[in-house]
């Protein structure tokens, strides 16, 4: 008897299905398979991190360099356009401020996961070890 590789159902070595899940078992994915689509998703949300970091600065770039340039830290006055300029880089810092947090709690998610994936495939291996021990 071995096991599903989606469900965990116990099934017999020359079925072609899992009779709980329908999963044709020549075709199931395997731990490994999983765990490294897992690490190449949480490499890509990373990715999504460095471009939320340079949004940020961009935002700063322009809530900074626009009152400046426009001597409102002088003269304490800006005109509209200044204004929507350094209102827009706010939001950018906000957005990019959100994109960041968002795809920390996704990362850390994902790794939990994986941690949890990588566990189950070491307890499993184990017990199939066990079970050839006993037989």
């Amino acid at each position: 008897m071995t096991n599903c590789p989606v469900c965990n159902n116990k099934v017999d070595e020359k079925a072609k299905f899992c009779p709980e899940c329908g999963v044709e078992l020549s075709k199931a994915p395997s731990e490994r398979a999983w765990i490294v689509s897992m690490q190449e998703t949480i490499k890509s949300a990373r990715n999504n991190n460095n471009i939320f970091s340079i949004i940020l600065t961009v935002g700063i770039v322009i809530v900074v360099v626009v009152p400046y340039y426009t001597h409102f830290i002088r003269l304490y006055n800006m005109d509209s356009v200044s204004w929507g300029l350094t209102g827009f880089g706010a939001l950018l810092i906000i957005g990019s401020g959100f994109g960041i947090w968002w795809e920390n709690m996704s990362i850390n998610d994902q790794i939990e996961e994986l941690k949890l994936g990588q566990e189950e495939a070491e307890n499993k291996a184990l017990k199939d070890e066990e079970e050839k021990e006993e037989e």
